[in-house]
């Protein structure tokens, strides 16, 4: 069984943590709208509780498939592709699994500045080491938030590079994604 990318294609661990960490971000974007509508304080702290718990396994996941991503060889792409495109995806791609790390980071020490526990299920938590400290809030808050953005930015130009290929191109890039082996 391959166990790192190489130049001819993705590792099926890459594959699988693709989709764990485009799924955990889609619950946890699910979960912030779900506890906006929550009906008591006491199921908005549960719904919260999941929420950092997702947002902790995502950090996890990231952080290994930052560091696979760039000690690892990059599948060439599928067909004959533009080597502008080429560079941007590959840009993209590493900045969106740089983003995955530092965005978890910046919720924590966001919300350890303004000496908030970040509890998790069961009645764990994930210890405050940064002091309580409204500037270093504010701080962290407006570089989460041009972090946030340009994050957004990059995703929907993953999708759109996706969609390009999958209905525009019609070559195989998805399946690639999907785990399906491929000729280049």
């Amino acid at each position: 069984m391959q166990l790192r990318d190489n130049g001819l294609r993705f590792s099926p661990i890459t594959v699988a943590l693709h989709w764990v960490v485009a799924i955990s971000l889609l619950a946890i974007f699910g979960l912030q709208l779900w506890i906006g509508h929550a009906s008591s304080e006491a199921q908005q702290l549960a719904l919260g509780r999941v929420q950092n718990l997702l947002g902790l396994i995502l950090f996890l996941v990231s952080s290994y498939r930052f560091w696979a991503r760039i000690t690892s060889y990059h599948p060439l792409p599928v067909g004959t592709p533009n080597p502008i495109e080429v560079i941007i995806s590959r840009s993209v791609a590493v900045s969106l699994a740089l983003a995955m790390v530092l965005l978890p980071i910046a919720v924590w020490a966001s919300r350890a500045a303004a000496g908030e526990v970040l509890q998790l299920p069961g009645g764990l938590w994930i210890p405050s080491l940064l002091p309580v400290n409204p500037t270093l809030k504010h701080v962290v808050d407006v570089l989460f938030a041009i972090g946030a953005s340009a994050f957004l930015a990059g995703l929907a130009l993953h999708v759109f590079g996706a969609a390009k290929n999958h209905f525009l191109l019609k070559n195989n890039t998805l399946k690639r994604m999907l785990g399906k082996h491929v000729e280049l």
